[in-house]
């Protein structure tokens, strides 16, 4: 049961399309999520982030189930230093340095089991069901899904720039919430679609698409040089990704994610 949380007025430190960040002391900092939120999902977080911490890989150490206003949120160290995505936005080859340490990151996080998490395949199949496809889209999405390998390694299931932070002892992953036991090559695809299709700050657009399309294919290069999956069992997942993609609150990249839907529809009816 989360404690209730009553230090003094919260100072935010940032916020995303799920949760809010605040500064709780001098050194800790308190994730609220946004209502309505899944307690579910909350819960895993607080669980992955711990089993991650536990095993020596590079996350904020998760302290206690808090409760404030009403809202659920989890107490973390802090860590300082800004996100990849913004501590890189204007320099490329500098996000191409980091890209590979984290890949780097990602392999170690493959190289663990997680038996007691959800299983990846049952979030995106869940997703799937929620997205805002035709319903002959979504059947093709679960039919690809069905035939492809559930795996039993620790995936992150959202690694990307915007949930790494650059810290000074090294690159720090957070938002565990969709961690889950499952295959190492979904967890490179769904990275690897965010860098390719994820939201960027305004300030980073200019030739993003080109910019991110070589982002994505050196990520990807990273991670096989470092062993494990093959470039045609990540691409296998991008279909039931990109479908799954489509669940979450309306943005601006749907129409983009929906052409990418429809092209990889396509190749597979005209292979």
């Amino acid at each position: 049961m989360p404690a209730e949380a009553t230090s003094a007025a919260p100072v935010p430190l940032g916020s995303g399309l799920s949760s809010e960040v605040f500064l709780h002391g001098a050194d800790r900092v308190l994730k609220l999520y946004r209502e309505p939120s899944e307690p579910a999902a909350i819960e895993n977080e607080f669980r992955a982030s711990a089993l991650a911490h536990e095993r020596g890989l590079p996350v904020p150490r998760p302290i206690a189930l808090l409760k404030r206003d009403g809202r659920t949120g989890i107490l973390f160290e802090r860590l300082h230093g800004p996100t990849m995505l913004r501590r890189y936005a204007k320099n490329p080859l500098g996000m191409m340095l980091a890209l590979r340490r984290l890949a780097a990151i990602q392999h170690a996080i493959h190289a663990l089991p997680a038996p007691d998490l959800p299983a990846q395949t049952d979030r995106i199949a869940h997703d799937i069901g929620w997205a805002r496809v035709p319903e002959a889209t979504r059947d093709a999405a679960l039919a690809v899904l069905d035939r492809l390998p559930r795996g039993d390694a620790f995936c992150h299931n959202d690694i990307h720039p915007g949930n790494v932070l650059c810290t000074p002892g090294g690159l720090a992953i957070i938002d565990w919430q969709k961690a889950g036991t499952g295959c190492p090559a979904a967890d490179v695809a769904r990275t690897e679609l965010m860098i390719r299709y994820g939201r960027l700050p305004k300030a980073g657009e200019g030739n993003a698409d080109r910019i991110r399309g070589i982002a994505a294919d050196w990520y990807v290069r990273c991670y096989r040089r470092l062993g494990g999956v093959s470039r045609a069992e990540i691409r296998a997942w991008h279909l039931p990704l990109m479908v799954a993609r489509l669940c979450a609150r309306r943005t601006d990249k749907d129409a983009q994610i929906l052409g990418v839907v429809d092209r990889l529809l396509s190749a597979r009816q005209g292979a």
